[in-house]
């Protein structure tokens, strides 16, 4: 399978400020940031006219076929204000949202545990998620503050 990745430019954005804001952490063991440098360096800038149904994206319900699994479990990527594990709303910036973002439906990603070894997670189907496109507004993006 493909491990292309379509991003959008709000995905984008959010992703980068995300980064930076993780690169600037010091001592600490494990950082995103560097996943997420790595994420945005390969990933293609999807176009805002861009009609495809097969990427999961922020606001798309996705059904997830986790390894181990026998049902395959139904999440939505959201910005991380909207996160709601109650409601299967995970966010994007969360492992399973770094790694499931921009991924066409197929692929398959390796979600790492805190026990070090990782799950595959095979991307099923991924659908629009009417109710929150509804209320839906900008992603709310702040820059980064200065360390001094």
């Amino acid at each position: 399978m493909s491990a292309a990745r379509f991003l959008t430019a709000e995905e984008a954005t959010l992703l980068s400020h995300a980064a930076e804001h993780w690169l600037r952490l010091r001592d600490v063991e494990l950082n995103p940031g560097e996943y997420v440098h790595e994420l945005l360096s390969s990933a293609t800038l999807r176009s805002s006219k861009c009609t495809r149904q097969d990427i999961a994206s922020i606001n798309w319900t996705m059904e997830v076929q986790l390894s181990g699994c026998s049902v395959p479990k139904e999440m939505t990527l959201v910005c991380p204000g909207d996160a709601d594990i109650a409601l299967g709303r995970v966010s994007v910036l969360t492992l399973v949202g770094l790694n499931l973002v921009g991924r066409v439906v197929g692929s398959v990603a390796q979600i790492p545990s805190a026990q070090g070894a990782s799950q595959a997670a095979t991307l099923l189907a991924a659908r629009r998620c009417t109710a929150l496109e509804r209320g839906r507004r900008p992603a709310r993006i702040e820059p980064a503050k200065p360390l001094y």
